[in-house]
């Protein structure tokens, strides 16, 4: 994406996501001021055409920010933002002020029609899209405000996820068109823990560097290095998975088995490159008052938002079985990189 474009947004999240804030947004405090400054910047509207007043931003244009929400660890649904306030101006539907999350799952119950859990960021999101299930009520996507939803936390120690309930399904507004949300929603996730990722290996290498033991650095220890090598490996693996998920087919809609890749990889990924970070930083990573579990504890989360590892292999495995390819190389090669639109 644009360098300055890059750059900038990098700046403002340095400023106004600070480990501090996020503290205090984990606390229960307000949201409204750092949402305030975000929305300000017009970067939430990063993915709204320019003829309605936004960006223009295509899912792959937008990465780099996905992966900097993650590597700042951002606690907003951001990203989810971005890509339902496009969705909703395609459609012609008033957009609501403050965030949006975007819910994996909805369910079907004889008291509320429409329960949705672990909506990532449902803590804070002032309305949340509910994509249609074959296990619910409702037919089709729902836009419902979070005001009138029965709203639970999960009781995970710092989790901004929550569980959701409306007792009317009616009162949803209904999105026209079919849209991949939960593959879009698992392509954005993989690339915000790619950036978290990117955090937690500049901060590991940073006190390896640091902290001596028996007269050096640590970092210089032959040991500590190859679990180094091996997180940043990781790392860079899921950032390439996560930016070839959020990329597009020719005909410019997400292609859904990259993103399915992209969140496998990142999800495989997370329990090493955690246990690795704590590892080397020992007891000091799990204190409160070291920046690191903030991180570790969203990597932690964000691995079973939207599917999990197992899920999306099999939904790759399942497509790869039900092909005429003779070859897993034959399958992945048009699937993954031929019909891409190139940068």
């Amino acid at each position: 994406m644009d360098p300055i474009l890059y750059d900038s947004f990098d700046r403002l999240l340095t400023d106004v996501s600070t480990p501090q804030v996020i503290r205090d947004v984990e606390a229960g405090k307000s949201t409204q001021t750092l949402w305030q400054q975000i929305s300000e910047s017009g970067f939430a509207d990063a993915m709204v055409s320019e003829e309605a007043g936004g960006g223009g931003l295509s899912l792959s244009d937008a990465f780099g920010l996905f992966f900097l929400c993650g590597r700042h660890a951002v606690p907003l649904p951001l990203a989810q933002t971005m890509v339902a306030r496009r969705v909703l101006a395609e459609n012609s539907i008033d957009i609501p002020d403050g965030p949006i999350a975007i819910s994996p799952l909805a369910v079907a119950h004889a008291s509320d029609p429409v329960e949705c859990r672990n909506v990532p960021f449902g803590m804070l999101a002032q309305a949340v899209i509910v994509p249609h299930s074959s296990a619910s009520s409702h037919t089709q996507d729902l836009l419902f405000p979070a005001a009138t939803a029965t709203r639970n936390g999960t009781g995970v120690h710092g989790s901004l996820q929550a569980h959701l309930s409306w007792s009317e399904s009616d009162s949803g507004v209904v999105i026209e068109g079919a849209f991949p949300w939960l593959e879009v929603a698992a392509a954005i996730t993989a690339a915000q823990m790619a950036g978290a990722m990117d955090t937690v290996l500049n901060t590991t290498v940073k006190y390896a560097g640091e902290r001596s033991q028996f007269g050096r650095p640590i970092g210089k220890f032959q040991a500590v290095q190859q679990q180094l090598s091996v997180l940043a490996e990781l790392a860079t693996a899921s950032r390439v998975g996560a930016e070839l998920g959020c990329r597009l087919l020719a005909d410019g809609t997400p292609n859904v088995l990259a993103a399915a890749v992209a969140k496998a990889r990142a999800s495989e990924a997370a329990g090493t490159v955690v246990s690795i970070a704590h590892g080397v930083h020992a007891a000091m990573g799990i204190t409160e008052e070291y920046d690191l579990q903030i991180y570790t504890r969203r990597l932690i989360e964000w691995r079973t938002d939207y599917g999990s590892a197992g899920y999306w292999n099999r939904r790759v495995g399942d497509a790869a079985l039900s092909s005429d390819v003779p070859s897993t190389l034959e399958f992945m090669l048009p699937t993954f990189f031929a019909d891409i639109a190139p940068h």
